[in-house]
This record gives C-alpha cells, structure tokens and sequence, in this order.
C-alpha cells in the first residue's frame, strides 16, 4: 500500500515529487523506502524540523567505509568499481571531519565573497549575450540555450578551462550525472582526469588568477590539497556549482511563467529580484533531496529509531513547503518575508557555492525578463520532460517563445 501511495523512486515523480512528498509528511513523514534496485532501505525525511535535525547530526555521516563497521559497510562498498571513479569521488560531498573540515577550510579560500563578487560584471555579459541569441525567436529551448550554458560558462572561466573545451565539460558533466553505459562513463572520467592534471601542472609552473591556481596554492596550517583532492574537487565544482544553478535558472523560469501576476510584479519591481530567487529556492528548489548519509549508530529522529548502517535521505523540497514553518507554503510569493529556506542544507555540508548561485540566478532572471519581455511557454506543462535523479531537481528541456 505504502509504494503505491508514496512512489517517491518513479520516474513520474520527478514531474511532481511535492504532491508525494505532501502526503509522506503528512501521514509518515519519516518513511523507509526500499530502494527497487538496490534494496537498500533508504529513510526519507520530509519535516523541516527534522531534515535540519539530520542535517546537523554528525552521527549521520558520509564516509561509510570509515563511519561503520566492515560488515555494515560491506553493503555499500563495490569490489568491481572502476578505480578510474576515485579520481572524482574524494570531495567534500563524501568526506566527514576531520577531513572533511581541512578541504573545506582550503577550499573557503578560493571562494571568498569578494572573489564572488568579481565575477558579477563576467555574469552579466555571459548573460546577454546569451539572451542576445534568443530574441525573437519563434522555438527556443531555456535550458540548452540559457540555463545551461551560463553556469559552464562561469565555472569554465573561474578554473581557467581553455574555451575550446567547454563542450566537452557539458559533455562529461551530462554522462556523469545523469547515467550511461558505464564505458561510457569510463571514458568520460579519464578524459576528465587527464585534462584537469594538464590544468593544474599548467598552475603548478605559473600563476595565474583563477580558482584553479587559488586551489593549487591553497594552504591552511602547513596542509595542502593533494593531486586527488584537487581533481575531485574540481569535479565538484563542474558538478555542484554548475547543474544546481542550471536548475535554480530552469525551475525559476517556468515558476514565472505559470505565475504571470508574479512576472508582472516582478518586472515592474526589478528590486525584488532577489526575495524572488529566495523563493524560487524554496518553492522548487534545484535539489530534491541531499546526498546519502549512513547512520553510523543507531539514532532516534522524531521518535523513530534509525538503525545503524540504513541510509537516510533528507528532502530539501519537501521541508521547504512545511506549513509548520511557512505561512501557505503551497502559494508561490517573490515578496514573502522571512524565507528561512533550506535549498542549500544545513550544518557542516552547507553549500559552499550558495553566493555563487545566488548570484548567477539573480543576474539570469533579471536580464531575462528585462530582454525577453515576450517570453511565453512553448509547450504544454505536462509535457515537460524532468531528469530522473533523485538528486538534481531539474528539467531536460524548457521550450520558450521569444518573439
């Protein structure tokens, strides 16, 4: 009964995971799902007060090999992974303290508000000439014209990637998120890899101003970001700092265009463009849920005991909607106030990058509205076609009009 009312792992779910979502925090909001192809129970999370509890419990970890005991970990450990993949997989995603909290001190130096800031005058021709392509166009697609180019754009130039290879960047970024043959994925990485070594011995000979050449020189208490370190971390960066405002741009977008009384006040009130991205944030936020988490021991949450070794996935859409906390969280409102969303997490995993996307978002969506003033939907919103990570909330394309 419960699969059926609560079918969080369909694909058709992905269109609208809310409505289940809605259901689970009402009825169970602490659920364990058994993952239909690996059978793994997975305890879904869909209270605000509780994803924030979890969220900032370090007895939920990530590093399951050194987080559990060996027959527990055994589990989740394959023998036959291509040691290729470890090249990506070493970030902060994956890591708890103290390793954990050394990256991400190291990393905090590549990614200070001013250097964040720098890059507004960068996003803001990125952008136009973006739209500039754009306008008047009978059949246009947001997301591979706009949404998606921007964010590889940015992060391109902040790694100091040669021009010539952002197509291959989009192309490794697509293979390695949202599933293929695994030769292909195979492929992908080592050509990731060995790019990203040539990067960083280029920054090893000569400096240069870039996040690249900030991360190679990094250094925090005689410590140093080793040749796996980087390359995972530049994946992150690829991966984390340019999919998520991908979809922020994406699922803002459409929000506006189902909400035309929103469009309007937005385009006669420019300034409130940034509580408008807030609440494009919480209303249909670019991730649904967080990366896996273990429960290193055994932990009660709301009263529900959590075994040691299952995995826990908090919903960062779901909280965001919880009436608990906001006032008719259904009603999608650029003037709400406060916002105290959680589309970036919480605790010691909170996004690194959330100024970045911050900023990418507001200066797309602004200069969106203010050259596309005849942007319409293109298509019928059912058939809008939506990614099928559990992870990534997002769409495979969003068909516009502009002329």
């Amino acid at each position: 009964m419960s699969e059926t009312l609560y079918p969080v792992f369909d694909r058709a779910t992905r269109a609208n995971p809310q409505a289940v979502y809605a259901r689970m925090r009402e009825q169970q909001p602490i659920y364990p799902a058994v993952g239909p192809g690996s059978g793994h129970t997975f305890w879904f999370f869909t209270r605000y007060e509780d994803v924030v509890t979890v969220l900032k419990d370090q007895r939920f970890g990530k590093d399951v090999k050194r987080g559990l005991p060996p027959a527990l970990a055994q589990r989740y450990i394959f023998e036959d992974e291509n040691p290729a993949f470890e090249a990506i997989n070493r970030h902060l995603l994956n890591l708890d303290a103290p390793d954990h909290t050394r990256l991400r001190a190291l990393v905090h130096k590549a990614f200070t508000p001013r250097m964040v800031q720098e890059l507004q005058p960068r996003i803001q021709q990125i952008a136009e000439a973006l739209l500039k392509d754009m306008q008047g166009r009978r059949e246009a697609d947001l997301i591979e014209d706009f949404a998606f180019p921007l964010p590889i754009i940015v992060i391109a130039d902040m790694l100091g990637v040669h021009p010539e290879y952002r197509d291959k960047f989009r192309e490794w970024t697509k293979i390695l998120l949202f599933g293929d043959a695994e030769d292909k994925a195979v492929t992908a990485v080592m050509e990731f890899v060995q790019y990203v070594s040539d990067l960083i011995e280029e920054r090893e000979r000569e400096h240069k101003p870039d996040v690249l050449g900030e991360l190679v020189r990094a250094e925090e208490a005689g410590q140093r970001l080793d040749r796996l370190e980087l390359m995972a971390m530049v994946f992150l960066l690829l991966v984390a700092g340019h999919e998520t405002t991908v979809n922020l741009i994406g699922n803002g977008t459409l929000l506006l265009l189902q909400h035309p009384d929103q469009m309007a006040l937005l385009r006669a009130r420019p300034e409130l463009i940034r509580p408008a991205i807030e609440e494009m944030l919480r209303y249909n936020g670019p991730v649904e849920t967080t990366t896996w988490r273990w429960a290193f021991e055994d932990v009660t949450v709301g009263g529900v005991v959590i075994p040691q070794g299952d995995i826990v996935l908090p919903s960062l859409l779901a909280a965001n909607r919880d009436p608990a906390v906001f006032d008719n969280p259904e009603v999608f409102d650029i003037t709400r106030d406060p916002n105290r969303h959680i589309a970036f997490g919480a605790g010691v995993h909170y996004c690194l990058g959330a100024p970045l996307a911050r900023l990418e978002g507001t200066i797309a969506i602004q200069t969106m509205l203010e050259r596309l003033p005849r942007l319409a939907l293109n298509t019928d919103v059912a058939a809008l076609e939506w990614n099928e990570s559990l992870l990534l909330h997002g769409m495979k394309a969003l068909p516009v009009t502009t002329g």
